[in-house]
């Protein structure tokens, strides 16, 4: 699969160099929005080693009770836990003909979940309540996911220095867990994602894999210069979050971004001279 991912990184660089004058070349940074399909991976409780796991381990109990004081246990798990809003940045080339470009985009989001698990301590005879106290444990996750867009722009509207432009493109899709744990105390614990049919130890930890989508959005061009333009951009997307053979969701994705676009020609010509 990764032979195939270079390649389709490769082409389309070459046949846009092939066209000087016509290349453009850019650097984008926004917001990427990611739907809940997969983000109840990081509740706690999707694995094998999971908090359950952390909280009875043998090694860790002298801490937690030392911590708590009281006897204690999980109460409850995050039921509805969502992605916070993720950074994304890339890069752009486009062979701009006329109303019409083809492009490549290759962007890099770095996606977040903050939860808490609820810890009941039996400390009744302490706070003279009927009831436990219910403590907050913090769980958090961090999640990668890298995206190749092949695509083309038409022009819809222009005017001045303005132009409205709408993309359509097809999607190629990595993503991949990298961290999951809790903290207790100030300390970190890891939680294991691993799978009894992963043979690759580097995914055991990482779990992800490679999903498709395709996508369109709108895009507001503002001209400032023949070197130099502006995009204030939206991709509304519909992808495929491949992380297993059982988890492999569809759903929709968005971004928001602004991009600063160079005429590449300029500076390939001069890389020439």
């Amino acid at each position: 699969m990764k032979n195939i991912y270079f390649l389709i990184l490769f082409i389309p660089i070459f046949s846009l160099g092939q066209q000087k004058s016509e290349l453009v070349l850019g650097i984008n940074a926004g917001g990427y929005f990611a739907n809940k399909n997969t983000a109840f991976i990081y509740g706690g409780n999707y694995t094998t080693y999971n908090v359950f796991s952390i909280f009875n381990n043998n090694i860790n109990k002298p801490t937690f009770e030392q911590f708590f004081q009281y006897p204690y246990s999980i109460y409850d798990l995050p039921n509805d836990i969502k992605y916070s809003i993720g950074t994304e940045i890339g890069f752009h080339l486009g062979k701009q003909k006329r109303k019409t470009k083809y492009y490549i985009d290759f962007n890099f989001a770095e996606i977040n979940v903050q939860d808490f698990i609820t810890i009941a301590i039996e400390n009744q005879s302490v706070t003279q309540s009927l009831e436990p106290e219910y403590f907050p444990v913090s769980i958090n996750g961090k999640e990668k996911r890298n995206m190749i867009n092949l695509g083309i722009t038409k022009t819809i509207y222009e005017e001045s220095n303005l132009s409205i432009l709408t993309p359509f493109f097809i999607q190629l899709l990595e993503m991949r867990l990298k961290e999951n744990y809790i903290v207790v105390n100030n300390q970190q614990y890891n939680i294991i994602h691993n799978s009894a049919t992963q043979t690759n130890q580097s995914a055991v930890n990482s779990p992800g894999g490679y999903g498709l989508g395709f996508g369109s959005g709108l895009l507001f061009n503002y001209f400032i210069n023949k070197d130099l333009t502006i995009d204030f951009g939206y991709h509304i997307q519909y992808s495929k979050t491949n992380f297993s053979e059982n988890l492999n969701p569809w759903g929709i994705q968005h971004s928001l971004f602004a991009r600063i676009i160079v005429n590449g020609s300029k500076y390939l010509s001069k890389l020439n001279n």
